[in-house]
């Protein structure tokens, strides 16, 4: 067997999960009742157990998230949950609060999320050394340094490829916290990174006004997919817990396609799951939800391009091209798409907001007959938001996963002996009593008896050969049928009964922090999470901003993030600036919304921005 490649793929609920099996997914994750990091996508444990068992089908795995951080009165609740999760067959816990390890867990693997802040190379060996099964890498990472964590470390490696990106070190912000008090690390993350904001320097100049300054492009890494596998990275995450099933299904549909391009390059490195796929629409990120593409830091240290769309936080959709004329309601692109009926289209219009409308009619010259054209000018770039004919293709996809196999027939003594194999080893065997009356017409016995026992229905099978004697008997057909639909759930049975869970009891040791102090990024907020960092040699642990005073919430700071306004703007003395800077500008700068003000420093050493509160 062959190092195993997964695609991971987000799910909100128990039809979004199938789906995203269906569509190729090797493995899902999605949240529970309680303790996720999407607090408004709860699912019942009965709900995972029944997605479990569809994803077991194919051998694929369901991963839960615990990553939010407990607590004190929630330890026991978050202990029982972890157990009716792995009573329910989830195959894996997500989880970020470091008190867990403290705790009497099932045995199952856990994964470190995101939320540990998984972005230096001690941190990653700590949280193998210490005993968990995969590491989330932070998004912020580049190909170079995946590479050497690769070098450098034996734990599964899971790295975001599709989706939303968080502005700030992942489990390391604040800013929601600090305004609303709704904590990204409980999650309830208010997302004021998706706010506009005014951008003024030290002496009160303005240098942007209502821009959106902090909202990140989305990732598609899907020109990068090779990289990411030979460079050793065992999971594809695509983000997206809050995202809708057509959305799940063309983005998961997408990296199955791209991972399949890579194995069949490299028989050496196989999927983590089994069953063909086979879509019946043509998957394109840029057709669903999107705020516009960035590959942020995989390629290099700092992007020579804006990581943010300073316009809207909203959905952009793909690029359709600019407006040559304009008459009445109806303008004229210069394009290559088609459009439809329907079609939701937006631009950026001159005072810098985002503006929509609907395609009423498509005229046979050309011209879109529009809702509206306000704000439109010649030359402006329109692009489509709602694509109409793909998510009626979306909506009606009948995409299949399929597994191979091969059925035997032979008949004695008034029996019928079926067997069954699929191409990965597993095999039934069933045999029928039945009256066998010789056949009248040979030839036609057996071309019948080859159709019936083809068939393979809405199972996830695909019959690709029938095995007979030269000579068969005559078998009413609607036994056959019977004994075809028992002879596949027999192995559907056995596959199932076959899926390998890996079981591990979780060990305590007391391997060494790499640092031996703790400010509120720890994110202690229960005893048995700070009991793990001093049974791990730290000596001092600050309280995690939840239960911080008020006067020591106003001191921390809010926000790291690798995403530099300095850089941004133009006034970076560090890197070739991509755009040309203000003039006059004098630091620090200040980020203002409404009543809020927030100051932001620079690290250039580490190449970072901080936010802070301002007085």
């Amino acid at each position: 067997m062959g190092r195993k490649v997964e695609v991971l793929a987000p799910a909100k609920n128990i039809e979004v999960g199938r789906a995203a099996i269906r569509h190729g997914a090797d493995a899902i994750y999605i949240g529970a009742d309680k303790f996720g990091a999407r607090s408004a996508v709860p699912n019942t444990v009965q709900d995972i157990e029944n997605l479990a068992k569809y994803a077991h089908q194919y051998h694929a795995q369901v991963f839960v998230t615990m990553n939010t951080i407990l607590y004190e009165n929630e330890l026991e609740d978050a202990r029982k949950q972890a157990w009716e999760l792995y009573e329910a067959g989830a195959d894996a816990l997500i989880i970020q609060d470091m008190g867990l390890l403290e705790m009497d867990l099932p045995p199952m693997p856990l994964h470190a999320s995101t939320q540990t802040h998984n972005y230096d190379l001690d941190r990653i060996k700590f949280l193998e050394n210490v005993g968990l099964d995969r590491v989330v890498l932070a998004r912020e990472l580049s190909l170079m340094q995946i590479e050497e964590i690769r070098k450098q470390t034996h734990v599964e490696l899971e790295y975001f490829v599709a989706g939303a990106l968080c502005v700030c070190l992942s489990g390391q912000c604040y800013m929601s916290n600090s305004i609303g008090s709704r904590s990204a690390n409980r999650g309830a993350c208010g997302q004021p990174c998706r706010w506009p904001y005014d951008l003024v320097d030290a002496n009160g100049m303005k240098i942007a006004e209502q821009k959106h300054l902090l909202s990140l492009k989305d990732l598609n890494l899907s020109d990068h997919v090779e990289d990411l596998i030979l460079a050793g990275v065992d999971s594809l995450k695509i983000e997206g817990r809050m995202k809708d099933e057509t959305y799940v299904k063309n983005v998961v549909g997408n990296f199955r396609k791209k991972v399949d391009a890579v194995l069949e390059k490299h028989p050496e490195i196989v999927s983590a799951s089994d069953g063909k796929v086979s879509t019946t629409f043509e998957p394109d990120p840029e057709r669903t939800f999107n705020r516009t593409y960035t590959t942020y830091f995989f390629e290099e240290h700092r992007p020579k391009r804006s990581l943010i769309n300073e316009d809207t936080p909203k959905a952009m959709g793909k690029p359709m091209g600019k407006v040559s004329k304009i008459k009445n309601k109806s303008i004229l692109l210069n394009s290559e798409f088609d459009f439809a009926n329907g079609d939701g289209l937006c631009y950026i219009k001159d005072d810098g907001e985002l503006g929509g409308m609907k395609i009423e009619t498509v005229g046979q010259d050309g011209w879109l007959n529009l809702s509206n054209v306000a704000g439109l000018t010649e030359g402006t770039m329109i692009y489509r938001n709602h694509d109409q004919d793909f998510v009626k293709q979306l909506n009606g996809d009948r995409t299949t996963r399929k597994i191979d196999a091969e059925l035997t027939a032979s008949f004695g003594d008034n029996q019928v002996h079926l067997s069954i194999a699929d191409v990965h080893g597993h095999e039934a065997r069933l045999t029928f009593d039945q009256a066998l009356e010789p056949a009248k017409n040979m030839e036609r016995a057996v071309a019948g008896l080859q159709k019936s026992l083809k068939k393979s229905g809405d199972s996830i099978f695909q019959i690709t050969q029938v095995n007979l004697p030269e000579e068969v008997p005559f078998l009413p057909s609607g036994a056959v049928n019977q004994m075809r639909r028992d002879l596949l759930e027999a192995l559907l049975e056995v596959r199932l009964n076959a899926h390998h869970r890996e079981e591990k009891v979780f060990e305590p040791n007391d391997v060494p922090y790499p640092k031996r102090k703790l400010d509120h990024h720890g994110n202690v907020i229960n005893s048995l999470s700070r009991k793990f960092y001093e049974r791990h040699g730290v000596k001092i642990i600050e309280d995690g901003y939840e239960i911080r005073e008020e006067e020591d919430r106003q001191k921390s700071r809010l926000m790291t993030t690798r995403h530099c306004l300095h850089y941004q703007i133009g006034i970076c003395q560090f890197h070739e600036n991509f755009t040309t800077p203000p003039v006059g500008v004098e630091t620090p700068l200040f980020l203002e919304h409404g009543e809020h003000r927030f100051r932001l420093k620079v690290d250039c050493k580490a190449c970072v921005m901080k936010i802070e509160k301002a007085d």
